[in-house]
């Protein structure tokens, strides 16, 4: 597995890292509202909405260093770039997984996220985890519901990949629009500032669209 091993003997987070590792539940999440007109305004040939949000989910994640960090044994590890694991549901229904190679630039990563979706929605297979790499972060879309709250499923009380969800956009009556997000985190890892610094960072790039 790729990371660079952190120095643990002097890493500032050391104490809070060995405190949550001794929790049965080490993982929490919150959830608030992200500002998405810009990215409902854009008029552009072939803009996808959904592969906007998929950016700006990968840019805010990547803009955190704590969020691309994984407990590795005893240790941990800090990894330069993440790839984004994001659900899509079969035709029939079935859930299933594409992992994609995020990059700065919208431009870039747009066309060649939306092959890598589509070749995995024309796959047919589930294909639920990159084995052995952490270097990921699941990403996932609920367009039908604007909820309030979110919970994932985790492997056990190490298991540190940060979950977000995103759900469905809805406009006020002054013309914007919004969503809720979810953010998981691995407390050993992750505070609520970084959570925050996440948000800040994502509605950041969205307002850039």
């Amino acid at each position: 597995m790729s990371g660079t091993p952190i120095d643990m003997a002097n890493w500032p987070r050391r104490e809070t890292f060995a405190l949550f590792r001794r929790f049965a539940q080490p993982q929490y999440g919150l959830s608030a509202r992200l500002d998405v007109s810009a990215i409902l305004r854009r008029d552009a040939p072939g803009f996808s909405p959904y592969l906007a949000c998929l950016h700006i989910f990968g840019t805010a994640l990547h803009a955190v260093p704590e969020f691309c960090t994984r407990i590795r044994g005893a240790g941990a590890v800090q990894h330069d770039r993440l790839k984004l694991s994001t659900t899509l549901r079969f035709e029939d229904g079935r859930l299933g997984f594409s992992y994609l190679d995020w990059q700065p630039d919208f431009a870039a990563f747009a066309p060649q996220a939306r092959a890598a979706l589509d070749a995995a929605q024309a796959s047919g297979a589930q294909v639920p985890g990159v084995e052995g790499d952490d270097a990921v972060a699941f990403l996932s879309c609920l367009p039908w519901t604007d909820f309030t709250g979110c919970d994932h499923p985790f492997f056990n009380a190490d298991d540190c990949i940060p979950r977000i969800n995103w759900g469905r956009f809805v406009p006020d009556a002054e013309g914007r629009s919004s969503m809720a997000v979810s953010v998981h985190a691995h407390h050993a890892l992750v505070d609520g500032a970084h959570i925050s610094a996440f948000l800040a960072a994502a509605q950041a790039a969205a307002d850039r669209f």
